[in-house]
């Protein structure tokens, strides 16, 4: 499986008409052993600036800012399993290929397959891939403030 994307930006030219400002071929970085991750873009300011002339996909290294978005697609690597972590960001996660369990610290464990979606509220969570296929999804991740439970601040772990 080639671990890459196609991304096209949009913008305006300089008498406002909406243009294609790129068009090119994004690499997958290994996020870790279970996964590769495409970072496409990212904002780091809410509300986002659509005039902003920098790469989205060189504003982050990895996750949302706490006033920022991230969009990626993720693979991931048959049998495989990424840790335990929370995020501080709200989570749109779609599955375009495969299947992916989301296993969640309290014990649940939610199968995804083709076409499901998942909206991740900063939960303690693990991603697994209990199949011989390739799974592929993409997700949005919002920053968010962090998570409160009876007073008790959930801290991010990435």
């Amino acid at each position: 499986m080639k671990h890459q994307a196609r991304r096209v930006v949009t913008g305006h030219d300089s008498d406002g008409r909406s243009v294609v400002l790129s068009d090119s071929i994004v690499e997958a970085f290994e996020a870790s052993p279970a996964a590769f991750a495409t970072r496409l873009w990212a904002t780091d300011t809410f509300p986002s600036d659509n005039t902003d002339p920098r790469d989205g996909a060189e504003l982050i290294e990895t996750f949302s800012t706490a006033d920022g978005t991230a969009f990626y697609i993720v693979d991931w690597a048959p049998n495989s399993e990424f840790p335990f972590h929370r995020t501080q960001s709200l989570d749109y996660g779609v599955v375009i290929s495969g299947q992916l369990e989301a296993v969640l610290d309290g014990g649940d464990v939610a199968v995804l397959t083709t076409g499901d979606s998942i909206v991740q509220r900063g939960t303690m969570h693990v991603w697994r891939n209990s199949t011989d296929q390739w799974a592929r999804t993409v997700f949005v991740l919002v920053g968010t403030s962090p998570v409160t439970v009876g007073g008790q601040t959930l801290e991010a772990n990435m």
